[in-house]
């Protein structure tokens, strides 16, 4: 009998879960790595393009008419700065950073996302770490993002991290990334559609700011980009390559010979939908911009599958909602697409239905967030 005064702790209650989180993160890394080794030549590709343009930046060498790693630089000048520091050490080393620096970007993330769903009752971190893991070794657009080292889940944080959430430098996160990588550009718009008109000032003043500092260091790089490559759709690869999951590549592979016609009548259509739905959820930073990166993704003349990280997102959008709503429905299918596609896009022959299944499952999720009540204000 426990005297006068002595307090009795009360039993530890075994964690049956942390041991089962350990066991996938160990696995999920084990697997991970036995799937790059299969495309060992590839890994880490992109981040030793961004390397060694920016290492040509650092020489006064040719970068828009120059070939890195055999294939050519596509993004603004302004990317060349963010990638200096890679420039700055081995080629082995710049692929690791940038593989380290977007995993921790996914664990961002994922936590965020949580924090999202759960109305921020995100739970333990072994969660996050486990859903990092499985990411990482299901989601094809986190995974490939991962193995070549490409640069989406750092954009994706950062566009999460700074304007989703809210923060007193809202809109400053896609003004970045734009100048990063152009294709985030709709996110700056967004912010306009939505009414929040400090957060659209502050993002044309990030592009502008990053955009003019890149041209104080890289004039002629600058003028070459924005008055003609800037333009050229076709500079980063074909458009009817099956990994081109947009509005225009599903009018390549099908229709071809009227594929401009069909995708400029298509995006008008879908930035329509898509600006209703930033505006009807506009209370939802979060949602709103979801949206917003959805519809660029499909309008956008090339968006590589490794591009839709906003899968992610999408997911938590639907985990929100519920059960009940079709938003969650179509996330959920959104999610077993890009489960699916390794099995699906193995072989040259991919199955009719499948060649473009994150264009209609994205399109499908646009228009269920159309029909769907205004989310509570969130942030």
């Amino acid at each position: 009998m426990a005297g006068a005064g002595v307090s009795v702790r009360a039993p530890v209650r075994p964690r049956w879960w942390v041991p089962v989180c350990a066991v996938l993160l160990a696995v999920a890394t084990a697997w991970w790595f036995w799937q790059q080794a299969r495309t060992w030549p590839t890994a880490g590709l992109d981040g030793r393009v961004y390397r060694d343009a920016a290492r040509a930046l650092l020489d006064r060498g040719e970068i828009y008419s120059g070939r890195f790693q055999d294939l050519p630089f596509t993004y603004p000048p302004f990317a060349l700065l963010v990638f200096v520091p890679l420039a700055l050490v081995p080629s082995d080393v710049a692929a690791l950073l940038m593989f380290l620096a977007s995993l921790a970007a996914l664990v961002a993330v994922v936590r965020w996302c949580q924090e999202y769903a759960t109305d921020g009752r995100a739970g333990s971190w072994w969660w996050t770490a486990s859903l990092v893991a499985a990411g990482s070794v299901c989601v094809e657009p986190a995974r490939t993002t991962l193995g070549l080292g490409q640069v989406n889940l750092l954009l994706l944080a950062l566009v999460l991290g700074v304007d989703a959430r809210a923060s007193r430098w809202a809109g400053a996160g896609a003004g970045i990334a734009t100048a990063i990588k152009v294709s985030p550009g709709l996110l700056v718009v967004a912010q306009g559609v939505r009414g929040d008109v400090r957060a659209l000032g502050r993002a044309i003043l990030a592009f502008a700011g990053a955009t003019a500092l890149a041209a104080l260091v890289a004039p002629t790089a600058s003028w070459t980009y924005f008055t003609s490559l800037l333009w050229d759709s076709t500079r980063p690869g074909g458009l009817g390559y099956l990994q081109n999951q947009s509005l225009r590549g599903l009018f390549a592979r099908h229709s071809p010979d009227h594929a401009s016609t069909w995708w400029l009548l298509s995006a008008l259509l879908v930035l329509t939908l898509g600006g209703w739905v930033v505006r009807r959820h506009r209370a939802d930073a979060f949602y709103a911009l979801t949206a917003a990166a959805v519809t660029g993704l499909l309008v956008s003349p090339i968006s590589w599958s490794h591009h839709w990280v906003w899968v992610v997102p999408c997911l938590a959008v639907g985990v929100r909602l519920g059960w009940r709503s079709p938003v969650a429905w179509m996330s959920a299918l959104l999610l077993l697409a890009t489960l699916a596609e390794e099995q699906l896009w193995a072989s040259g022959d991919a199955p009719l239905l499948s060649q473009d299944m994150y264009v209609v499952l994205g399109l499908l999720w646009l228009v269920a967030s159309g029909v769907e009540r205004p989310a509570p204000q969130h942030g």
